[in-house]
């Protein structure tokens, strides 16, 4: 199969890297193919590059998947490289959400109500003991009899001002209990997916999605499993929710609703 591709590839007269930015696949990756070394990655990943250069090279795909298929079988992507991708995947830094306004004049008036409670605290009068109070009073001349014209007026109790009520913060949860509808866009750049939904393959091979025109959508009752060969190219958007590129330029496996939390 390696000499196969070669050869397809030197008629064409198309470089590695030329065909690597063609493809979105690495150039080493192409390199081993036609040096026959197909044990690189797993074989779902592996099947997928197999079937994308192929393409690219206009040459019949399904006698090589055939041949791959009886070598190398068609598994899945086997448990630690899940784990190393979804790892790197997770390392992904994520921006600080600024304060919005509301926020702002909440914690401003919070503190301003806090200082108000604590002069009012320090100033006010303790309460003379009865001994003293008795003494006092005996001290004092008698108070003048006071008039209706001379009866003080009591002043009317200010209130603080009501403080602002805090926005709600935005959900950061989705309503999964209806189960999973995810569509994928190719927003940025062209690439090769593979879904697995409640563990059942429903696209046999991977399909490739196309940059502006195409999208895909794919539902699960309880989890979906999705290998992206260029997961920076794309928009993944779960119960409606966009949720933005998964990753970076690497392959990258997404498992839901397990790490919908971490894609926020």
């Amino acid at each position: 199969m390696g000499a196969y591709l070669r050869d397809a590839r030197r008629r064409r007269r198309v470089s590695i890297d030329r065909a690597a930015e063609q493809t979105r696949i690495r150039p080493d990756y192409l390199m081993r193919m036609e040096s026959d070394e197909f044990d690189f990655l797993a074989p779902a990943y592996v099947r997928g590059f197999l079937r994308t250069y192929a393409r690219f090279l206009r040459v019949n795909e399904e006698p090589l998947i055939t041949e791959f298929d009886r070598k190398y079988g068609r598994g899945k992507a086997d448990t630690s490289t899940i784990t190393a991708l979804n790892d790197r995947a997770h390392r992904v830094p994520r921006q600080r959400r600024p304060l919005n306004s509301w926020t702002v004049a909440a914690l401003l008036a919070a503190f301003a109500l806090v200082a108000l409670a604590v002069v009012g605290v320090i100033s006010e009068p303790q309460d003379p003991s009865p001994a003293s109070q008795e003494t006092a009073d005996d001290e004092q001349p008698a108070a003048p009899s006071q008039t209706p014209d001379d009866e003080p007026t009591e002043e009317e109790p200010t209130t603080p001002p009501s403080e602002p009520r805090e926005p709600e913060d935005e959900e950061t949860t989705l309503a999964l209990e209806d189960g999973l509808q995810v569509r994928l866009v190719a927003k940025r750049a062209r690439c090769w997916i593979e879904v697995t939904s409640d563990g059942e393959i429903v696209t046999p091979g991977g399909i490739t999605l196309e940059v502006g025109d195409r999208s895909e959508t794919f539902t699960a009752e309880d989890n979906m499993e999705i290998v992206l060969g260029f997961a920076e190219g794309v928009d993944l958007i779960v119960n409606g929710r966009n949720l933005g590129a998964p990753g970076g330029p690497d392959a990258v496996v997404v498992s839901l609703p397990e790490d919908v939390q971490d894609l926020f």
